[in-house]
């Protein structure tokens, strides 16, 4: 058996370089050259450079393989279609009639400064299908240019049209490649259930490392999240590797500033990213507070992931879902009973996370660092920053689990007694917030309450004059004449 020539053996390494299921590693799928057998097929000379070829790519979602790739079709290639994606196929200037087969690139690195000006571009269907058609034969540099978000880029690679087929016994003019990208997915989660203003919250930013291949490395990965100014950051909690927890000397940490666009940075250094595996898990969480409601309810938050692509080496830049944290206020009126638009001053409150008015659960709560609040002059008071009773950890609750906030008076104003009911159910939904009326206060952030209070009884007096008159003159006579009459007596003894 004889064995090819050396300028045969090297375009049939070159055809096949990142045709691979796994473009990350195309060294391992090429088939050693020199096991390829001579025949009358796959001799230089008989390449028909009358015919024109095709480059047909099937993208595939999906972990990278090394699983070598023939050129043609294959069935049970594993991965999901991925439409979208956009590819740039350029002819090189090299010569397959005339040129030295054992110079040609071999990786797209060794593509440079070979362009030509010859370029198609298509881009994958609902089958993940993208095809060049009419192709004059020559070598040709696949690059991908644009995919959907969260999609790696793949590595560009070399075509050879016609390359050897897998039977290496002839040439084949239409090349089919089942090139591979991942997917990383990044997610923002935030756990404030139950958190009041100036409580600590915790965000968490989740995302999946790139996937790489041999001799490839991760160069760059960055957490961002711009905080809301109404948010004030207090510490990084944890930074994770897949299972491994990152060390404080593993990344560095930017925090929040007026500098920087309240803008929150982590960003591994090169210890970190040493321990971050291909494909890896990645997350980040914090705690931050809430500083005040400010004008709406709602305050909204989404990061940012930023890593190198490492079959690339341009940035990726993966933006969170966002996550929503609502606050809201209360307004307690106390108002006289009885005497209309009469507000009472000093009543004193404790507030409750409850279930009903019997059931006051844990304590009075501590919003801001206070427990107890007094109405004012104008008969009010006002809880700044109550987290509301049907949203939490960015999800509805459903109304079985609902909790409710219980006002307890345990002072009544001066000259007033305790309701006879002194505790007050407040519903403090979304909607209940968000509705506004003709209470004084009540706005799209505020939710008012107005509690009642009655005078405290006092005994009954008589009325004076008339006959009331006339008895107390008598008593008051009889009196004087009393004592007029043991003033005597004791003269005479």
């Amino acid at each position: 058996m004889t064995v090819v020539s050396r300028a045969v053996r090297s375009v049939s390494f070159a055809a096949i370089i990142g045709l691979s299921l796994g473009v990350s590693a195309p060294g391992a799928f090429a088939a050693d050259p020199t096991e390829i057998a001579q025949s009358d097929g796959v001799n230089k000379a008989n390449i028909d450079f009358g015919k024109t070829g095709s480059i047909t790519l099937y993208k595939k979602k999906g972990a990278e393989s090394g699983n070598s790739a023939t050129g043609e079709q294959m069935d049970g290639v594993p991965g999901t279609a991925l439409p979208g994606v956009t590819y740039q196929l350029t002819k090189l200037d090299y010569d397959l009639q005339k040129g030295d087969w054992a110079k040609f690139p071999k990786t797209a690195a060794d593509a440079k400064g070979h362009k030509t000006e010859t370029t198609k571009e298509a881009t994958t269907d609902t089958e993940g299908k993208a095809s060049f058609d009419d192709l004059d034969l020559g070598i040709y540099l696949v690059e991908e240019t644009k995919a959907p978000n969260g999609i790696v880029a793949g590595a560009p690679f070399i075509v050879s049209v016609p390359m050897v087929n897998d039977a290496s016994d002839a040439w084949n003019y239409d090349v089919i490649a089942y090139p591979k990208n991942t997917e990383t997915k990044t997610e923002k989660t935030v756990k404030d259930a139950d958190k009041n203003i100036q409580d600590l919250y915790s965000y968490t930013i989740t995302a999946d490392a790139p996937t790489w291949g041999q001799g490839k490395s991760l160069q760059k990965f960055v957490f961002n999240d711009q905080l809301d100014s109404r948010l004030a950051f207090d510490k990084v909690t944890e930074v994770k590797a897949g299972n491994t927890v990152l060390n404080p000397t593993d990344y560095t940490v930017d925090a929040p500033s007026a500098g920087n666009n309240n803008t929150l940075t982590v960003t591994l250094n090169s210890a970190g990213l040493g321990k971050v595996a291909s494909g890896a898990k990645m997350s980040l969480t914090f705690n931050v507070k809430r500083k005040e409601v400010g004008n709406t309810t709602e305050l909204k938050n989404k990061g940012t992931v930023i890593f190198t692509n490492p079959n690339t080496g341009s940035d990726v830049n993966n933006d969170t879902n966002e996550v929503v944290t609502y606050h809201g206020k209360l307004k307690v009126v106390k108002k006289d009973g009885k005497e209309a638009n009469k507000v009472l001053q000093g009543a004193e409150f404790e507030l409750y996370q409850c279930t009903s008015t019997s059931d006051l659960g844990n304590g009075p709560l501590t919003v801001n660092g206070t427990n107890k609040w007094s109405t004012g002059d104008d008969g009010s008071v006002t809880i700044d920053g109550l987290h509301v009773t049907d949203f939490a950890d960015n999800k509805e609750i459903a109304a079985s689990d609902r909790k409710k906030f219980c006002l307890k008076e345990t002072k009544a104003p001066a000259g007033y007694a305790l309701p006879d009911e002194p505790v007050t159910e407040i519903e403090f939904t979304r909607d209940n917030i968000k509705k506004t009326g003709e209470l004084a206060g009540d706005d799209e952030i505020t939710l008012v309450s107005e509690i009642n209070n009655i005078k405290q009884d006092t005994p009954n007096l008589p009325m004076t004059g008339g006959a009331g008159v006339g008895i107390l003159a008598a008593i008051g006579a009889a009196i004087v004449a009393a004592g007029v009459w043991f003033a005597r007596r004791s003269s005479r003894d």
